[in-house]
């Protein structure tokens, strides 16, 4: 292991990966100071009566500061979200798909902690989330179980909390109240928001269980004014089983959105159907089609009109004004019915519209849960792995919207893997080269609720966890990509070219950390493969998991991002030829540093060592 004082002492970087995450505090007294410097004590700490100074003549007092969503543990909450990780990244070979050529990835933990080992190498990197989180049905317990990272005392001192209030919130943690959940959910949205390009969007299910209250939050942690909207989906059209006593039947759920900048934010729109508009009277204008005239609205705007060839009139409330509609006729833009009993409508011709594309509007429509369920089911041989999967159709629609065709999705409560089965099945249509990072926690599989998927698992020798289903789902999505692949290279795969249907798997594990054993000191770590150091020294250097890596000495010396990794000692004759490239060595290695600094090649300035 190197000494981090001998580095220290040598000028040299420390890269602590336990310190990659930059909480939201430091990054605002970090703006704060280059804008407003005197706001800023010697202890980097806010002044807040020298900022109150500046923004508000009047002292606004805490009475009257606006309105915001408050709720049992938010300050803990907020802690959690800066507190930083000690956990780190595991390579899980065997579970990949094409591990060293895929640019997906899936990551199996508690999304907590992964959200806080992605800030270092996907800082604004993410152009569309998508999450379809746990909802408050109250039913049960939460899987994810958010443990306070700080002893009773510690919270006691640092919030300002007596010994009840602290018993309080340790039963308020995991349980389905609204405190529960929103506690729940808060730290894993503000991690999230850090991870958006600057013209990113977020989707979140939710029902209306915790809806009204998930908007308030995300307002304050998105921005009021950077609410797209709240979107609304139709989850079946038959009203099977209406309770008797009310009569009504919810057939809804809704897709809260936000944009990092709405200002930066433009959906893709919807195609055009040109099958739509025909040319039956050879117009050498083009192609059109007819749409109707009539005024939808209460405004009073009712006269008559005649046709120059009949001379028939027709009177009705209109949408455009008398003079327009003339004006309308006499450019021969308007189709007069062949008998009394019709409409005049007008003909709108396709090259009259701005653009090839059409918005939608924000009640996107049925989506058939039940399709989706046939859908996995046939996936699966016929085996039901999850009840109401979220519709394929659904995701891919949304996708489609928000992202380019080299974009990067993520989704952090996966599930079956809805979302990256609906990338990929975009990617085979278009050509397109999206990519998708999954997370998901290994949450065991209930023997009794899912059977059949527990069996599934258990007949294949997977864990009879829910990860497994979503590596399996992945599997046998990407391989039916294929097969029609080869059925058909013509079809919808213009390029001829397969897309992208692997994926890299990794899980988590605890960092290496020093122990003492029988009064020696000595690296304790999980890293089973050379792999795992050096995608944790990548994850450390802010290069993301899809970076490619190329051997230079096996497990010694690496590149990858147009940097070194040193692993291990090696010749002075190898470094030589990367000299001036960053070199970024194991902190945890058995390097001699001293020894290393004397072969003479590089300086301080481009040497990193990674703990």
């Amino acid at each position: 292991m190197i000494d981090k004082q001998t580095a220290k002492a040598e000028g040299i970087k420390i890269i602590d990966s336990r310190q990659t995450l930059t909480t939201e505090k430091q990054a605002l007294i970090a703006q704060l100071k280059a804008i407003l410097p005197n706001v800023i004590n010697a202890d980097n700490q806010l002044d807040i009566k020298a900022l109150q100074d500046i923004v508000d003549s009047k002292h606004t007092t805490s009475n009257n500061q606006g309105y915001e969503l408050t709720f049992a543990g938010k300050g803990i909450a907020r802690a959690m979200a800066d507190s930083p990780t000690d956990m780190e990244l595991k390579t899980e070979i065997k579970q990949s798909k094409n591990f060293d050529d895929t640019e997906n990835v899936l990551i199996r933990g508690d999304n907590l902690e992964v959200l806080k080992i992605l800030q270092a190498n996907y800082h604004k990197k993410i152009k569309m989330i998508y999450i379809d989180p746990p909802y408050n049905t109250k039913s049960e317990n939460f899987i994810y179980k958010d443990n306070f990272k700080k002893s009773d005392e510690n919270l006691i001192n640092d919030f300002s909390l007596d010994e009840e209030s602290v018993d309080f919130l340790h039963n308020v943690y995991g349980t389905r109240t609204h405190s529960g959940w929103l506690s729940f959910i808060y730290p894993r949205l503000k991690l999230a928001r850090d991870l958006l390009t600057d013209d990113g969007v977020i989707f979140i299910s939710i029902d209306d269980n915790e809806q009204a209250n998930l908007k308030i939050l995300c307002d304050e942690i998105f921005g009021e004014d950077n609410l797209i909207s709240s979107l609304v989906w139709q989850t079946k059209q038959a009203a099977r089983g209406v309770p008797t006593k009310t009569m009504l039947m919810d057939n809804h759920e809704y897709i809260l959105s936000y944009a990092i900048n709405k200002e930066n934010l433009m959906f893709n729109g919807i195609e055009r159907n040109k099958n739509d508009f025909k040319n039956p009277d050879k117009d050498c204008r083009g192609l059109w089609r007819s749409e109707s005239m009539s005024a939808t609205g209460k405004q009073n705007n009712t006269f008559s009109i005649k046709d120059p060839l009949t001379k028939l009139e027709y009177t009705k409330n209109w949408a455009f004004s008398k003079s327009t509609i003339q004006n309308m006729i006499d450019k021969d833009l308007i189709i007069f019915p062949k008998n009394n009993g019709g409409t005049p409508r007008q003909k709108k011709f396709l090259n009259s519209y701005r653009n090839d594309k059409k918005s939608f509007v924000s009640n996107l429509g049925w989506f058939s849960t039940e399709n989706a369920t046939k859908y996995l089911m046939n996936l699966f041989g016929d085996r039901k792995m999850f009840d109401f999967p979220k519709p394929i159709e659904l995701l891919k629609f949304l996708v489609s919207q928000s992202v380019h065709k080299n974009d990067l999705i993520l989704d952090f409560f996966a599930g079956s893997g809805t979302t990256a089965d609906a990338v990929m099945q975009l990617n085979a249509e278009d050509g397109g080269n999206r990519k998708f990072v999954l997370v998901q926690l290994d949450e065991p599989i209930d023997k009794e609720k899912s059977a059949e998927a527990h069996k599934f698992c258990t007949d294949n020798n997977f864990a009879p966890v829910i990860s497994s289903i979503t590596i399996e789902r992945l599997n046998r999505a990407g391989d039916k990509i294929k097969a029609d692949f080869e059925q058909n290279p013509k079809g919808l795969f213009d390029d001829k070219k397969l897309p992208d249907i692997g994926y890299k798997v990794f899980s988590c594990t605890q960092k290496p950390q020093v122990a003492q054993l029988d009064s020696i000191f000595k690296v304790a770590h999980n890293r089973t493969h050379t792999l795992d150091i050096l995608i944790n020294m990548l994850v450390a250097t802010c290069k993301t998991l899809d970076t490619k890596i190329e051997c230079l000495i096996e497990d010694k010396l690496y590149k990858a991002g147009g940097e070194i990794y040193l692993l291990a000692g090696v010749d002075s004759n190898e470094l030589e030829k990367y000299q001036d490239l960053k070199i970024n060595l194991d902190g945890w290695a058995d390097i001699n540093l001293t020894q290393y600094l004397n072969l003479g090649v590089g300086t301080a300035d481009n040497i990193s060592v990674i703990y």
